[in-house]
């Protein structure tokens, strides 16, 4: 078989990407393993390639292929990278969901925590060498006894879940196919009833795929919804928030701070006005980062791997239908 690379990544790093791709080429020595780091050359090695690792995939490569039977994304989501002619074949589509479920749930309360001990106001006045305890004393609170909404009770959602337990939280939240009582949660709803979540949180966190469905999630009547006082933190898609309408709330103060990971662009551009929101928090798509991606992506790679040689189910296959 012939493997072909396309070394165009999408979020991480090229160290990580090359640990992994050296750990991906170990478990297919006896096989014809290339990498491209161009359109070009990656259009031309396509041509006879059976399967194919990427963090992207254009219209005019996928055009390219021939014979081509499974691509192994690198990411967790593929909604970057979706188009009519992908979804319309027969090539296999997985991905790496799953992996970042304990780091990005550790991710989500290392901000929670933030806004709620408003750390992000101590270092501001640490670069400014002001030694102020007033309105950080006055305004820092407890996450014990709050309610934590989370959007999506995936993988991730449900790890979220988890340590909102551990932190005494009541906990609710939304499923798109409840089946039975889920470990860690007060309450469930179905995913067309989230915003019944919203009056409910005093932390609501999206953690839930881009689809149709969930773009444009939270807009002006979803904030107004929200409890006064409450916070948001995004750690899904840019493209779920309406950020004119959340900088609105966290001026005005009916949100007390927010923290986003992702956004509808990115990287964010510099004269965005959010950077200026000292009650936002921004991390740059780092929530799923760790030391550990390459050996976890490299796992998900081998299973997938000997499965697709055996004709056995794979993980993580891409549901065409439900867009994730």
């Amino acid at each position: 078989m012939k493997f072909v690379v396309w070394k165009a990544y999408h979020l991480e790093s090229e160290e990580i990407v090359d640990r992994y791709l050296a750990k991906a080429r170990e478990l297919v020595a006896s096989h014809e393993f290339v990498v491209c780091n161009d359109e070009e050359s990656v259009k031309r090695e396509i041509q006879d390639a059976d399967v194919m690792l990427c963090w992207k995939i254009t219209p005019d490569v996928f055009a390219c292929a021939r014979r081509l039977k499974w691509i192994q994304f690198g990411s967790a989501g593929i909604d970057h990278t979706i188009f009519p002619e992908l979804l319309n074949s027969d090539v296999i589509l997985t991905t790496l969901a799953g992996i970042h479920r304990v780091v990005v749930a550790e991710h989500v309360f290392a901000l929670m925590l933030a806004l709620a001990r408003r750390l992000n106001m101590s270092s501001v006045f640490q670069l400014e060498h002001k030694y102020d305890r007033t309105e950080i004393a006055a305004t820092a609170d407890v996450l014990a006894g709050k309610t934590l909404g989370i959007i999506g009770l995936g993988r991730i959602g449900l790890n979220i879940a988890r340590l909102g337990k551990a932190f005494e939280m009541t906990v609710v939240g939304t499923k798109r196919i409840l089946e039975g009582q889920l470990a860690n949660i007060d309450r469930i709803y179905r995913a067309s009833e989230y915003r019944k979540v919203l009056p409910l949180s005093d932390y609501l966190v999206l953690a839930v795929p881009l689809t149709e469905e969930t773009r444009a999630l939270i807009g002006r009547p979803e904030i107004e919804a929200m409890k006064t006082g409450a916070y948001l933190i995004n750690v899904a898609r840019g493209a779920m928030v309406d950020h004119d309408a959340l900088a609105d709330a966290l001026r005005s103060r009916k949100l007390a701070g927010a923290a986003l990971d992702v956004f509808p662009e990115e990287p964010l551009p510099a004269d965005s006005p959010l950077w200026d929101l000292p009650n936002l928090i921004i991390t740059p798509h780092t929530a799923g980062s760790h030391p550990g991606y390459a050996d976890s992506a490299a796992e998900v790679f081998r299973r997938n791997l000997e499965a697709f040689i055996s004709g056995r189910p794979m993980v993580n296959v891409y549901n065409r239908r439900r867009g994730y």
